[in-house]
């Protein structure tokens, strides 16, 4: 995969994760075994991970989200394994914690977030934890030794029907991203059915709309929560059409695209313009617009795909870009 592809599997993770209040709390609960109340009021906060390091370089955190007090909760997604990640996540959880001192008894405090890593993709090396030993040679017992720990989640291990039992409805386009390794496998072998894996990728990708298109209906997920998570599916569905030409998948991009969009068009648009007229807040619908067109860009959807989406001209989309 090129670093660019990556970079945006990255955002759209970050994306799916941060655009949502009710959808990150499960989430919350599921990677740190927490237990917040879905249907209590929480205080959610998406905070800024931006900090600078002492060489002065920007140095910015995939997610970090404050649930009521500290500690709160620090997201990285990494598509393979990094030598130094843990030392990575020790420089953003202190640079995060420093956000968060207070002083009691004159005594300075700070409170690391809990932190985790989601692996998106299989593979070798990938620990079941990250440690690192921290030594500190003054302390009140005289010198002493921490081992700090970040928790580890393989995507490759989160089933369909788990994200489904535990509500992490913002992994199902990950079900897509799975089938990379099986192309990547047929590649090297003679005599691949890469037909076979191009129905299997379509079917994988029209199967994720039906889901979240059911939950949409039973309102378990918001409209802009349903529009991400199509527009991740219908972007992966497009990677794989421009990077693995043995799938010939070219000709299936505009009916699958149109077959997830058509449906948001049918139901979602709908919905919003029934919303709009009911609050009075033509202003507000074309905003909400605008925001729905930058975050299909965000995906790489095309300009005319997100014209028909959210009924915007392609020169308004166009100065988006």
């Amino acid at each position: 995969m090129k670093q660019k592809e990556g970079v945006k599997l990255d955002e759209i993770l970050k994306k799916l994760f941060s655009e949502s209040k009710p959808l990150i709390i499960p989430i919350i609960n599921y990677f740190f075994n927490e237990n917040f109340d879905q249907d209590q009021e929480c205080n959610i906060e998406f905070t800024n991970t931006e900090s600078v390091d002492g060489d002065l370089r920007l140095m910015r955190a995939d997610l970090v989200v404050k649930v009521d007090t500290i500690p709160s909760f620090h997201f990285e997604f990494q598509l393979d394994q990094s030598k130094g990640m843990v030392l990575r996540m020790f420089e953003y959880g202190y640079r995060e914690a420093l956000k968060s001192k207070s002083e009691e008894e004159g005594i300075m405090t700070i409170c690391f977030p809990k932190q985790v890593v989601l692996y998106l993709e299989e593979g070798k090396g990938v620990p079941d934890d990250l440690k690192l030993k921290v030594i500190f040679p003054i302390t009140e017992e005289g010198m002493q030794s921490v081992l700090y720990r970040v928790l580890v989640k393989r995507a490759w291990e989160i089933g369909k029907e788990e994200k489904m039992k535990n509500g992490l409805y913002s992994l199902l386009p990950l079900e897509i991203l799975k089938l990379r390794r099986k192309i990547e496998k047929a590649k090297k072998a003679d005599g691949a059915d890469f037909s076979g894996l191009s129905n299997e990728i379509k079917t994988v990708t029209i199967e994720i709309a039906r889901i979240v298109d059911g939950l949409r209906e039973e309102g378990k997920i918001k409209e802009e929560d349903h529009l991400l998570i199509i527009s991740a599916a219908a972007y992966l569905f497009q990677y794989f059409s421009e990077n693995y030409a043995e799938l010939k998948l070219k000709r299936e991009v505009p009916i699958v695209l149109e077959s997830l969009y058509d449906k948001y068009v049918e139901k979602g648009i709908e919905l919003g313009r029934q919303k709009g007229r009911q609050e009075g807040r033509q202003e507000g619908r074309q905003e909400e617009k605008l925001e729905n067109a930058r975050n299909f860009l965000l995906l790489g959807v095309p300009v005319e795909t997100i014209a028909k989406a959210t009924g915007l001209s392609e020169d308004e989309i166009k100065r988006l870009q």
